[in-house]
């Protein structure tokens, strides 16, 4: 029971931290303005994205949130493996930080300045390297 209440804590205390670094990309992020327009008798509001002329900005996440992500599963199609089989790839060498950076910015979640980023680039590899080791 110890072990399933510790398991769950785990799991809680990293989809929060997940939580929070998309809520702070996605507000870094969002390259469009909002415009409310009111509607109905009762003030009900609607809002809808206007399209901005400024150029967006970079998405970035947290090596933690990365490392975290493709654990999950974000980027198989990507050919990153999850779960297990992504601890045992990256064991083995098979994954490295600089394949889960790549997979990110295929789908747009990462800058591609990141790519050249090597304190970024070492950080995800020390999140993974977590990730990989027995508890």
């Amino acid at each position: 029971m110890k072990n399933v209440r510790a398991l769950t804590q785990k799991a809680f205390a990293g989809l929060a931290a997940l939580a929070v670094g998309f809520s702070a990309t996605t507000a870094m992020a969002d390259p469009t303005q909002r415009k409310i327009i009111t509607q109905g008798s009762h003030g009900a509001s609607k809002i809808v994205k206007v399209a901005a002329t400024q150029n967006p900005v970079a998405r970035q996440l947290s090596p933690f949130n990365l490392a975290y992500m493709a654990y999950q599963g974000w980027f198989t199609e990507e050919g990153v493996p999850a779960a297990s089989r992504l601890i045992r790839d990256y064991r083995i060498g098979r994954i490295t930080a600089v394949d889960v950076a790549q997979a990110a910015v295929k789908t747009n979640r990462l800058s591609a300045e990141t790519l050249q980023d090597s304190s970024y680039l070492a950080s995800l590899d020390n999140q993974l390297e977590g990730l990989s080791q027995p508890d």
